[in-house]
């Protein structure tokens, strides 16, 4: 088999030559964009993303002035009366309120200085909506990644299925040749016996990987989203994959998770100038008009009027609570600084160990490989060497069992190698983006 050579760099250290698994399945490509179409935490993830930035812009429509309505109606079983009485000038008259009280009234009201709690909310809502936009990007990469495993994870069961069928045709080949010799007498009919066991635990190992592969395809159809019985196209064998020089040098620092840290200190610095902002002077202006009946409604008909105002308020005294506020918002500001700190120090070792696991990995495909061919080789030769009467049916038998077991192994190398192929991609954040 063609292998590919290429130098690996471990954060400059020394070049080594490993043969490197090749492309990726045009098929995988398809069940990543399905299964991203059908995931439905990507879906909510979209949602809460379309949600921040409603928030936005509910935080910019502050920034403008708010007109506002009311209206009223009132009705007083005993109004308000006003009795006038002059003896000397011989006047006495009484007033008495309607019993109706209605009106209505428009209130314009613009903020002119509200401690930067205005424009930190627009900022807040920013730094909200692009930690929502990480945690999809982090969501996006679960997702290829698990699709990514369960389809390999099938492709394997598939390939596992013609080596399982592989096996037992070599069985039923050699119980055929057996039979032949017992007829004429050349060998002990014991030996038919024993080949023909050996062909009954070969049909039960292909219908034991037969029940493996349709688990394994129902339910990498669960994940992309159709039903579980369809018969899902696979690639007949596990297929290489090329590894880009840049996935060895790469550091991993454009991972969504350190965006997500960094997103969480912005939240904690915005939180801190909100919190502040209480403790800071407020100035509003404002325009009230009426259209009612003022008071009890002494006039009989309603009443036009209006108010301009300015209203400012400003905190003087609130027992040290403005200092233990920023305290607190300090702390929280250096715990989000932590965590960014142990965020980059779990990526740098994920880089790391999937590199290692990922060049581990292609050496035992190596070996696997290798070993395969000599199992070939060794099985040709015992069918030879049984045909000329110079060895026993159970050294043939056991030559065939070495060659599927060094089939197995072999699928299951390159099966754990893209696993840990895509543990990189996934490390790396190079998974492209929905």
């Amino acid at each position: 088999m063609k292998k590919i050579i290429v130098c690996l760099f471990f954060f400059g250290s020394v070049c080594l030559s490993v043969p490197v698994l090749a492309q990726q399945s045009p098929l995988l490509e398809k069940y990543r964009a399905m299964a991203l179409d059908y995931n439905h935490d990507l879906k909510a993830a979209e949602k809460n993303i379309a949600a921040s930035m409603e928030v936005e812009k509910s935080a910019r429509a502050d920034l403008k002035p708010k007109l506002s309505g009311a209206a009223n109606f009132q009705y007083t079983e005993n109004p308000l009366e006003l009795s006038l009485d002059v003896p000397s000038l011989g006047l006495s008259k009484t007033i008495e309120g309607k019993q109706l009280n209605y009106g209505g009234s428009l209130s314009l009201l613009q903020p002119v200085y509200t401690g930067g709690r205005l424009l930190e909310s627009i900022r807040m809502a920013q730094h909200q909506q692009s930690l929502a936009s990480n945690q999809s990007k982090v969501l996006n990469d679960a997702v290829c990644f698990q699709t990514d495993i369960q389809y390999w994870s099938a492709v394997a069961r598939l390939e596992i299925v013609s080596v399982a069928e592989d096996f037992r045709n070599s069985i039923a080949a050699l119980v055929k040749t057996i039979k032949e010799r017992v007829e004429v007498g050349f060998v002990d009919p014991q030996d038919l016996l024993m080949a023909e066991v050996k062909l009954n635990e070969a049909e039960y190992q292909l219908l034991q990987a037969q029940s493996n592969f349709e688990t394994g395809r129902m339910a990498l159809n669960s994940m992309i989203g159709i039903q579980l019985e369809h018969s899902t196209e696979l690639d007949s064998q596990i297929p290489m994959v090329v590894v880009n020089d840049s996935l060895w040098l790469a550091t991993g620092m454009t991972r969504p998770e350190i965006g997500m840290a960094y997103d969480r200190i912005r939240i904690a610095e915005s939180t801190k100038r909100l919190n502040d902002s209480q403790f800071k002077p407020q100035f509003y202006v404002g325009i009230d008009g009426s259209y009612s009946s003022p008071g009890y409604n002494f006039k009989k008909d309603l009443d036009p009027n209006y108010a301009v105002y300015a209203k400012v308020s400003v905190p003087i005294f609130e027992w040290g609570k403005r200092r233990s506020e920023k305290r607190a918002s300090s702390l929280r500001i250096g715990i989000a600084e932590d965590n960014l700190n142990k965020v980059a120090d779990q990526v740098e070792l994920e880089v790391s160990v999937a590199r290692k696991a990922l060049s581990q990995a292609i050496e035992r495909v190596r070996l696997s490989e290798s070993s395969l061919a000599k199992a070939e080789e060794n099985e040709a030769k015992a069918v030879e060497r049984y045909d000329e009467g110079k060895v026993s049916v159970v050294e043939v038998i056991e030559a065939q069992t070495y060659r599927q077991t060094s089939q197995v192994n072999y699928v299951q190398a390159k099966a754990a190698a893209q696993g840990h192929y895509s543990e990189l991609i996934k490390a790396l954040h190079s998974y492209e983006s929905r």
